[in-house]
């Protein structure tokens, strides 16, 4: 739920700002640069408080591993906010595919895949250095997950499209 507050306001505030500057900018540039912004925070995160904050929330199978995967996930927050940055007409003049596109799309999967992080932290009733709002938070976090990756995905133009109507 922080991550949400987080990205929202920075949706918004890029919108103001934009706004301040005499450009329009879209919902779905808003909660791009949100986003984006909002990765950048967290992707930094992963390497200053990898250790006291990340690695506690993985679960026991990965724990051999688990900075490994915590700063693995940082580059790829950091990796995904650039990528959602770059303005698609530069991905176009060095002849690069919509990169910003796959960026969201990549962004989706990995916040799908660090759901069991939230899980575990709920299933084990830990608490999180910087998040200690009580045990109904750790519970209430993996059901914003969709809500997250729904946001990647809009944010960068992936939408499931209409079924077609068959006439009867």
């Amino acid at each position: 739920m922080s991550f949400f507050f987080l990205i929202s306001l920075a949706s918004l505030l890029t919108w103001l700002a934009f706004r301040l500057r005499g450009r329009r900018l879209g919902l779905r540039d808003s909660m791009r640069w949100g986003m984006a912004l909002g990765f950048l925070f967290t992707g930094v995160d992963h390497f200053v408080n990898g250790a006291t904050r990340y690695v506690p929330m993985l679960p026991p199978v990965l724990a051999e591993q688990a900075l490994f995967w915590v700063y693995l996930t940082g580059v790829a927050e950091l990796l995904g906010a650039v990528g959602l940055l770059v303005p698609v007409r530069v991905f176009e003049r060095l002849g690069l595919p919509n990169l910003q596109r796959q960026a969201g799309i990549w962004l989706a999967v990995m916040l799908a895949c660090v759901v069991v992080a939230n899980i575990n932290v709920a299933l084990q009733g830990q608490t999180v250095l910087g998040l200690e709002f009580g045990a109904w938070y750790f519970w209430i976090r993996p059901l914003f997950q969709p809500v997250f990756v729904l946001w990647a995905l809009y944010c960068v133009g992936v939408r499931p499209r209409p079924a077609k109507l068959r006439p009867y």
